[in-house]
């Protein structure tokens, strides 16, 4: 026999009031059956209804990005022209003071923080007690050598439906969709049904995640998160490798060059040495299938030598590796130092300095995760389009969340050539983007059953 339900059953099903209901009824928008005084809706009549208005909501939310978006690509432009590369704290305030005032303005509640070199924005909408994390970088890369680019990389120049500038899709696109979805919540949904925490932070190009960390010693209300980096592929992430990165610093005895006898201790040819030694090391094979792409230790920056007539005394190499979930800082370290000290006990003019300056443990989560299901259906209802599950390389600021027990994706705008010249954002895929965002939350929250 098909269900009937009563309004009071309705009420707590829909999680709305009875009166709202009953409105409902009077309006001809939802049937029901009147028995005696009550009145009862089918199981039939109840699926009309939640499909017409799924419909009537999906159409009002279109309509009102789409009438949007020419404030979203001025918004997006604005914030290309003000430039807060990283480590430049005061440009990182000034962003963030520019974005506080124009959430202000939108009547979404807001509150900038600060501490040292620390700065990170955030916004709130919603009385659930936890929810979703939106989150976005304040600060880029460097615009690097500006006779590479094809447009000044901050003017936010347009050209044949994209934007091109330094942090047009990392990751201020991602910004303004996330801003712009929030605005669409707030109009469209009940704050009493949803959380979203959105977090704009500084410091975290370099790796060091500041401003994420003084949220986070704050309380991160959220129970999964999103990153909006821009992209051009179907993919989500259920991870991302660790960072590990080390300072060696490689001790000699400085001498002429041109000496007869004493030739002192050349720190750089005993640094070369190690140098291969830890480029041949052969690293743990990952478990899994997301990590098959492996670990990688990778020697980024090398300095030496004074002058070109004094034996070097010091050698100073900066070492970046890659690591699995399994693979733990601890595990590297040994790795490096065993590797130093094999060096050192056959050559005894060898003298080495193994200090670790910062990074995150890399991080794995279920596929089938609720945040996961959630984007993933809102993506291939705007996109037309599945999504493959991956594992990033590059780490983010999920690598830290995830010592919060925050598991983290990444999706955003349509964009490419991230830290590289030129870099760009397809401006169509903005109110797209603030779409996924929206349908997203909904269905995260079960707005829609």
């Amino acid at each position: 026999m098909a269900k009937n339900y009563t309004i009071s059953e309705l009420s707590k099903r829909l999680k709305v009031s009875q009166r709202t209901l009953l409105r409902e009824i009077k309006r001809g928008n939802l049937a029901s059956n009147k028995v005696g005084r009550r009145f009862l809706i089918s199981q039939k009549q109840l699926n009309t209804y939640l499909a017409r208005e799924l419909t009537d909501t999906d159409k009002l939310v279109q309509d009102y990005l789409k009438e949007k978006k020419p404030e979203m690509i001025n918004l997006l432009q604005r914030m290309i022209t003000m430039p807060s590369e990283s480590k430049n704290f005061q440009d990182e305030l000034r962003l963030a003071k520019f974005i506080k005032k124009f959430l202000d303005k939108q009547g979404i509640r807001n509150r900038l923080y600060k501490k040292g070199e620390a700065i990170a924005l955030r916004a709130t909408y919603g009385y659930a007690d936890k929810g979703l994390l939106l989150d976005c970088p304040l600060d880029t890369t460097p615009a690097g050598d500006r006779d590479k680019w094809t447009f000044p990389p901050y003017e936010g120049v347009i050209k044949s439906g994209k934007m091109y500038g330094r942090g047009t899709a990392d990751c201020k696109a991602g910004m303004v969709c996330m801003i712009y979805s929030v605005m669409a919540l707030k109009k469209f949904v009940d704050e009493e049904k949803v959380r979203i925490e959105m977090v704009f932070d500084g410091g975290e190009q370099s790796g060091a995640y500041l401003g994420m960390k003084l949220i986070a010693d704050k309380g991160i209300y959220a129970n999964s998160g999103i990153v909006g980096y821009a992209g051009d592929s179907y993919e989500l992430p259920v991870g991302a490798r660790g960072y590990h990165r080390y300072t060696i610093i490689a001790k000699g005895e400085s001498a002429h060059t041109g000496g007869r006898y004493r030739k002192g201790v050349n720190a750089i040819s005993k640094m070369a040495k190690l140098i291969c030694e830890l480029e041949g090391v052969k690293m743990p094979v990952p478990k899994g299938d997301y990590f098959k792409f492996g670990q990688r230790l990778t020697v980024a920056i090398i300095r030496g030598g004074r002058a070109i007539n004094i034996t070097p005394d010091e050698c100073v190499a900066q070492i970046d590796v890659r690591t699995s979930p399994e693979f733990k800082r601890s595990g590297v370290t040994k790795l490096i130092q065993s590797t130093i000290n094999r060096i050192t006990r056959i050559d005894n003019e060898a003298e080495f300095k193994l200090t670790y300056d910062l990074g995150q443990e890399g991080y794995s989560f279920s596929e089938k995760n609720k945040l996961i299901k959630s984007l993933s259906n809102a993506i291939k209802v705007n996109h037309g389009k599945s999504v493959e599950t991956i594992a990033n390389g590059p780490a983010h600021i999920g690598n830290l969340l995830a010592e919060y027990g925050i598991p983290v994706t990444v999706w955003g705008p349509r964009g490419g050539k991230v830290h590289s010249y030129d870099e760009f954002i397809e401006l169509d895929s903005l109110t797209k983007t603030s779409k996924v965002y929206f349908d997203m939350t909904k269905d995260y929250f079960m707005l829609s059953e």
